[in-house]
Order: structure tokens, then C-alpha cells, then sequence
């Protein structure tokens, strides 16, 4: 369960509509390629980076569900962030305290696991030997970082 402190109060991570309202306004990229990654997918896939401003973005979205006026502001995410940081000298355990709550919330568990499933096919994909290297070498990279994230 992804729990942050904030000013003094514990928060729970959900994963909500409003979450991915909100990852699909603030959070939405484009790849290398110029193709579109959606919200929830950006935040998803950098959390298999550790992207900190992906961090702070999943705790941004994760924290939607409350009232505006309950909402920690998003400089009030940060701090609480580097107070954690700081006392577990270490990303690692907030990185896999967010990737669990996507990955493994009843909401984001079709989107994940389709994507796990599509992402097999790129190990075999490319047009050349080369591609087919890359492509393979960053399956295994984010294969890898998966299995980090969820040990």
C-alpha cells in the first residue's frame, strides 16, 4: 500500500477516475517516436525508470480523489517526498510503493496487463538486426525493472 506523509498526515495512494483525469490533462507524452503515451501509460512507464518527477506526478494524480480543499498542494508532495527520501537514504521503496498501487490496482490491472502482454511482442520486432537488438535490449531493461519493482 502506497502511503505518503504529508504536513503530518498519512495519505493513501488511490487509483480512481479522477487519477486518470488527471494523468491524461497534466501527464501525457510523446515518445521517441512522436507517438502519443497517454497519462496513466507516461506515469506508468517512467515509474519503471524511476523518474522523480514521475514519482511526484503518480502522488499528484493518486491524491485527485480528495476535495480540493484536502488536496496537499503539490510543493507540499514534494517535501513530503524528500522527507522520504532522506530517512530511507533511497528512492527504491517509494518507487515500488507507487508502481505496486498502478500495477496492481483493481482500476489500472486490465491497462497493465495488457500492456505486459503487447510488450512481449517487442522483443521480436525490427526491421533490421540492429532494430531487433535495441528492441530486445530494452524489453529486458524494462522486463528487469519490473521484476525490481515488484519483488
Amino acid at each position: 500500500m502506497a502511503i505518503l506523509e504529508i504536513n503530518g498526515k498519512d495519505y493513501e495512494a488511490k487509483c480512481t477516475f479522477k487519477f486518470e483525469r488527471l494523468a491524461e490533462k497534466k501527464y501525457a507524452e510523446k515518445d521517441k517516436s512522436e507517438n502519443e503515451l497517454g497519462g496513466f501509460m507516461s506515469v506508468y512507464m517512467n515509474l519503471l525508470q524511476y523518474s522523480n518527477k514521475h514519482l511526484l506526478a503518480f502522488w499528484d494524480c493518486a491524491l485527485e480523489y480528495l476535495s480540493k480543499s484536502d488536496k496537499p498542494k503539490i510543493e507540499d508532495i514534494e517535501e513530503a517526498l524528500m522527507k522520504r527520501i532522506e530517512e530511507d537514504d533511497d528512492t527504491e521503496k517509494l518507487f515500488k510503493e507507487a508502481f505496486n498501487a498502478v500495477d496492481q490496482s483493481g482500476f489500472f490491472k486490465k491497462q497493465a496487463k495488457n500492456f505486459w502482454k503487447d510488450f512481449e511482442l517487442m522483443k521480436d520486432l525490427g526491421k533490421t538486426e540492429e532494430e531487433k537488438a535495441e528492441n530486445l535490449k530494452v524489453y529486458n531493461a524494462l522486463k528487469e525493472a519490473r521484476s525490481e519493482l515488484t519483488e
